[in-house]
C-alpha cells in the first residue's frame, strides 16, 4: 500500500488500485491522445503518491516517463522537451506555470499538460490526469475506463525504453540516459534480493525520501510495486 500522510484524510493505494488507475490512465492515453509507441511522458514534479499509477499507466500505453527535476527554470525544462522529443507533461499546480511557460517554447499544446496530485486549476483549464479521457459529464468516452478495449501496448524489453532520465554527467548540459524495460526489471530483481534479508514487506514501512524524478527513486517505485501483475 500506498500512503500520502500529508493530506487529510491521507489519500493511499492499494496494489489493485494502482494497477487499475494505471489501466485507466493508460488507456486514455490511447484513445484520447492516440498514444504512439515510445512517445515520451515527462513528469515535472516533486514525489508525489500519483507517481507510480501514471508512471505504470505510460507503460501500458508503450510510452515512455521522463523525469525532470521540479527545480527546473522554464529553460531548463524546455531543454529536456525538446530533447526528449516529449508528447505531453504532467504536473502540480504550484509548478504549472513553468511547465505552461517551457511546453509554449518547445510548441507543446496546452492541453496535453496535466495535473497530479491534489492540487486542481481553478480556471478549469487543465485537466487533472484521472479526468482524461473523461466527457465533461464525468463519464468515460470512447476507451474510458480499465481494460476500456484498448490492450496493453506490448514492447520488446531489451530494446525498447522504459525511462529516459537525465543525468547531468561531468560537462555541459544534462543527458538523457535510455533505460530499457529488462535494465529496470533487473535493479528491482536486484533490490528484491538484497532487501529480503532485512525487510518484510508484510509488515515493514519505507519512507519515500528519495527524489522520485532520479532514476534511484524511480527504481525503488518499481520495487514496492513489485507484486503488481499485469495482463
Amino acid at each position: 500500500m500506498l500512503i500520502d500522510p500529508y493530506t487529510t484524510p491521507p489519500r493511499t493505494y492499494t496494489f489493485a488500485s494502482v494497477r487499475s488507475t494505471a489501466i485507466t490512465f493508460g488507456t486514455a492515453l490511447l484513445s484520447t491522445w492516440s498514444w504512439q509507441p515510445s512517445d515520451v511522458l515527462l513528469l515535472f514534479t516533486p514525489n508525489c503518491i500519483d507517481t507510480p499509477a501514471i508512471m505504470f499507466g505510460t507503460h501500458y500505453a508503450g510510452g515512455i516517463v521522463s523525469p525532470a527535476n521540479p527545480g527546473y527554470t522554464a529553460a531548463e525544462l524546455a531543454f529536456q522537451l525538446k530533447d526528449s522529443g516529449a508528447k505531453a507533461i504532467v504536473t502540480q499546480v504550484p509548478f504549472l506555470q513553468t511547465a505552461v511557460k517551457a511546453a509554449r517554447e518547445v510548441g507543446i499544446p496546452r492541453e496535453r499538460i496535466l495535473l497530479m496530485g491534489e492540487g486542481r486549476d481553478k480556471d478549469g483549464e487543465f485537466r487533472h490526469f484521472s479526468e482524461l479521457g473523461k466527457t465533461s459529464g464525468g463519464k468515460g468516452g470512447e476507451g474510458a475506463g480499465a481494460g476500456g478495449g484498448y490492450k496493453r501496448v506490448k514492447r520488446n524489453p531489451g530494446k525498447d525504453l522504459a525511462f529516459l532520465p537525465y543525468s547531468s554527467g561531468t560537462t555541459g548540459r544534462p543527458k538523457g540516459v535510455m533505460l530499457s524495460h529488462t535494465n529496470v526489471a533487473a535493479n528491482t530483481l536486484q533490490n528484491v534480493a538484497s532487501e529480503s534479508k532485512n525487510m518484510t514487506w508484510q509488515k515493514d514501512s519505507l519512507l519515500a525520501v528519495l527524489p522520485f524524478f532520479h532514476i534511484y527513486g524511480m527504481s525503488l517505485c518499481h520495487r514496492v510495486c513489485f507484486p503488481l501483475s499485469w495482463p
